[in-house]
């Protein structure tokens, strides 16, 4: 087993169990990293070819999908990852899931042709005619099942080692969506035409995956009731956890939908780009929930922990730099990605403060170890508190400063989710028996945080005076990067890190 591989096996082993497991997280990341790239370049493409009006319609009907998908996805994927490597049968598991997934597609779609106009009209008051972004969503309603139906194949192609499938997937799809896209914004498409668009690709994706899985897991039956109520059981937690958790991930911007016009909207899901790292900590989540099911149904508490303070020390090597670089280069990335959105720099600036703490990914230690009610208290909270700071920072702003009143729900969700963290290093730290001031390498974020911000002043100076924000953005990047790389070079344990996980990434299976 390769948790067990990494924790207690020594010399070379132990570094190729390791390894293993880090090609498996730079793999799926990948994948989903090239699908988030792609959907940034879309926008960047819409903000040049659309209206603020015709963006900020199209960002509601996106934002609006997308909040509902992990809702629907009842936490299906994530329990095919805690039961798969503990059944001799994992097929059927996977058509327990793959049809369950699908029967919520339809019971999603179903929904929002009943109901869509009137959640349009609930949520975007002030951003347009409801009956208009109802139209916008009945194209993308197609891409929305695609999504939820396919949820449990990827995990499945996670948990069956085989990855690679699902990262080269990822890459077509991405490249497909990027190309047509690009495409149709030449020729004029409406935001309606681009979104059915996202649904011939989305089908196409399912497809193809629902293949995979079936070359992955081999043939022979693909269904039994047996052991369904009790994936069920499992599910309804995390599936609650995860809906709360995505509700408080949108929270912010369902408030500015709420109480602001289409324009200001546009400028605010600008601004709230997701950064990649968060596929990032997906991938880790889809890896580790398998390894800490696994040890912990052996009782093997120290080894989670060593197992999981190895994921954050890589992860920081990453992390902690990109946050500092984006923080002090937000100005002229921005003004080159969006020209004509200088207000999204802001809402860009606050968003950037909660990236340090991508670190570490807390969930799936939670949902690994079967205490998935853990993360569910901890994800209702943080909505709650969500909206409660949010509406009471947009009441006091548009009263104080009115044309600042839209960055309340950013300052809210930073606020809120650093509290959010505070509450799962507590629920982690009580599980492992370990106290927090062992529970993170510490010396090792410390270091990599101040490498990070030292190379940033110095790359930030020497770029400052050039003209363009894209020769700015490229000088600066450069040099950031070399000397970032220069200073956790000379460090011996963050030099066998970064060659333990280069050698890991590029190592042929």
């Amino acid at each position: 087993m390769a948790a067990v591989k990494l924790i207690i096996m020594d010399g070379q082993d132990r570094q190729d169990g390791r390894g293993r497991l880090t090609r498996k997280i730079g793999v799926v990341a990948a994948g989903r990293t090239a699908n988030t790239l792609s959907i940034i370049a879309v926008n960047v493409l819409a903000a040049r070819a659309w209206t603020p009006e015709e963006c900020g319609l199209f960002g509601a009907v996106w934002v609006l999908g997308n909040a509902l998908i992990p809702v629907f996805l009842f936490g299906l994927p994530q329990s095919l990852l805690y039961f798969f490597p503990r059944l001799k049968e994992p097929r059927l598991l996977a058509g327990q899931v793959l049809g369950c997934s699908s029967l919520s597609g339809v019971a999603l779609t179903g929904c929002l042709l009943l109901w869509g106009p009137l959640l349009a009209d609930v949520l975007v008051q002030n951003i347009g005619d409801s009956e208009q972004v109802a139209a916008y969503l009945l194209p993308f309603l197609p891409y929305l099942f695609a999504m939820i139906a396919a949820g449990g194949a990827e995990a499945a192609l996670v948990a069956a080692d085989r990855e690679h499938y699902l990262a080269w997937l990822q890459l077509v799809t991405s490249g497909g969506l990027l190309a047509g896209a690009w495409l149709g914004l030449s020729w004029g498409w409406t935001p309606a035409q681009v979104l059915g668009l996202f649904s011939g690709v989305g089908a196409a994706r399912l497809l193809a995956a629902c293949g995979l899985v079936r070359q992955a897991l081999g043939g022979g039956s693909w269904w039994r009731w047996e052991g369904l109520g009790e994936l069920v059981r499992y599910a309804r937690p995390v599936g609650l956890n995860d809906a709360m958790g995505t509700l408080s991930r949108y929270v912010d911007r369902f408030v500015v939908l709420h109480f602001f016009a289409a324009g200001t909207f546009a400028e605010y899901h600008f601004g709230a780009i997701e950064v990649p790292i968060s596929l990032l900590l997906s991938a880790v989540t889809a890896v580790l929930i398998p390894e800490v099911s696994r040890l912990f149904q052996a009782g093997q508490l120290r080894e989670i922990l060593a197992l999981w303070q190895h994921a954050v020390s890589r992860l920081a090597l990453l992390v902690l730099p990109l946050a500092v670089f984006l923080l002090a280069f937000t100005g002229p990335l921005i003004g080159w990605l969006f020209p004509e959105y200088d207000r999204s720099a802001w809402v860009f600036r606050i968003y950037i403060l909660v990236l340090p703490l991508r670190c570490a990914a807390y969930n799936p230690l939670l949902v690994g170890m079967g205490k998935a009610r853990w993360a569910l208290w901890g994800s209702v909270g943080d909505l709650c508190c969500n909206i409660g700071l949010s509406l009471a920072l947009v009441g006091y702003l548009q009263g104080a400063r009115p044309e600042w009143a839209f960055l309340g729900p950013a300052v809210a969700t930073t606020l809120v989710t650093y509290l959010q963290v505070a509450f799962f290093l507590a629920a982690i730290g009580w599980h492992l028996r370990c106290g927090l001031h062992r529970l993170l390498p510490w010396g090792r974020l410390l270091r990599a945080g101040a490498s990070a911000g030292v190379a940033a002043l110095i790359s930030r100076w020497v770029s400052a005076g050039l003209g363009g924000d894209f020769l700015q953005v490229l000088v600066g990047g450069g040099c950031f990067a070399v000397l970032v790389g220069a200073l956790t070079w000379a460090r011996p344990q963050d030099r066998a890190a970064l060659t333990h996980t280069w050698r890991a990434l590029t190592r042929i299976r």
